[in-house]
């Protein structure tokens, strides 16, 4: 009854099983075994197994040890790492084996079980071109991203330096012309267009996590040295921009990435929509344990909730226009300086920003 139940199971089970000689003549196979090979196995009556499976090598001993070698072996030189039968078409099959030996009579036979991986290797093969094609439609809105972010940063300075350029023109047109003014604002344009170039060099050693820019800075002075473009992109709502920042107060930092944090802040409080009181803005700093603590906050209508949870994630934006990248640039920034930014409540009633900035030393030893 037990040797019926074996012989039912062989017949039944899909996976091909072929038990050969100590020579390695195929002496049984199942009904699995017969459709994978075709003719070629049931039409020869002393075919060798090794002259079924391109690249076989059984073991020349059939030892417990030698067949958990070979079960546990090492990727054949097919595709895939399989090796590869003979099929019933002529086609090469990639298959996988393990062995069992099974004597029969006193005599032992090494029996192989046999499993087309053909479909297994064409899913992986599906998910590496999967894998190939997501990375590089990652690489593509990387590219995208990247790009979009430099146009956001730097459309500041390149329209500082047209406004300077083009007030330097019209005093130039008057009788009598002022010079010093003129030389002036010739002065600032060029210093902003140095600062375009700085954003550059900034972004890409912010992308390449490059700490090289970082110096100890006074923050205060690095607050008044962005305040007349801070000030000049708030006039056109009649903002007020106050600075309450202590003399003394330093950090290691990044200078002008400190900037395009405090501008794209500054710049997203003066773009809030407007409501019944003048537009304030305040900017705050104060010493923290390893570094500075910086506050940006508005007496606006404050931030929707529905919007406080992705304020910080790409193309997410409260402007009908934004392309929603001053925040996540920031967020960029601020923990590439070892910190961390998020809002919080503040004093005059509109939305608030604070961020940390920990001292480049702390940081690179952290």
């Amino acid at each position: 009854m037990e040797a019926a139940f074996a012989r039912s199971v062989l017949i039944d089970v899909p996976m091909a099983i072929v038990a050969v000689d100590a020579t390695g003549t195929v002496r049984s196979f199942n009904p699995a075994a017969s459709s994978l090979f075709g003719p070629t196995l049931t039409l020869r009556p002393a075919v060798r197994i090794d002259s079924l499976i391109e690249g076989l090598r059984l073991p020349s001993s059939l030892a417990e040890d030698a067949l958990v070698r070979f079960n546990a072996g090492t990727p054949a030189p097919g595709p895939g790492g399989a090796l590869r039968a003979r099929g019933a078409g002529g086609d090469p099959v990639p298959v996988e084996i393990r062995l069992a030996v099974f004597p029969v009579r006193d005599e032992p036979y090494l029996t192989l079980f046999i499993t087309d991986v053909s479909a297994r290797l064409a899913a992986g093969a599906a998910i590496a071109d999967l894998h190939q094609q997501v990375t590089r439609n990652w690489r593509l809105n990387s590219l995208g991203e990247i790009a979009s972010m430099l146009a956001h940063e730097l459309n500041q300075p390149l329209s500082a330096v047209a406004n300077f350029l083009d007030a330097a023109r019209t005093l130039a047109g008057r009788e009598p012309a002022d010079r010093s003014r003129i030389v002036h604002f010739i002065a600032s344009a060029e210093q902003q267009a140095h600062r375009a170039g700085d954003v550059i060099r900034r972004l890409r050693a912010l992308l390449a996590r490059d700490s090289g820019f970082h110096a100890p800075e006074v923050v205060a002075e690095v607050v008044a040295e962005i305040l007349p473009i801070l000030t000049l992109s708030a006039r056109g709502t009649d903002a007020e921009i106050v600075v309450d920042v202590p003399d003394r107060l330093g950090v290691r930092c990044d200078r002008v990435q400190l900037q395009q944090v405090l501008m794209n802040l500054v710049r997203n409080a003066v773009d809030a929509p407007a409501n019944d009181r003048r537009r304030r803005i305040l900017i705050t700093g104060a010493a923290i344990d390893g570094g500075v603590r910086l506050t940006v906050q508005d007496n606006g209508p404050g931030i929707a909730p529905h919007l406080r949870n992705r304020l910080f994630t790409p193309v997410a934006s409260t402007k009908p226009a934004g392309m929603g990248l001053g925040l996540s640039i920031c967020r960029t920034i601020v923990e590439a300086h070892g910190g961390a930014i998020e809002v919080v409540p503040g004093t005059l009633g509109g939305a608030a920003f604070a961020f940390t900035v920990i001292d480049g030393d702390a940081h690179a030893q952290g």
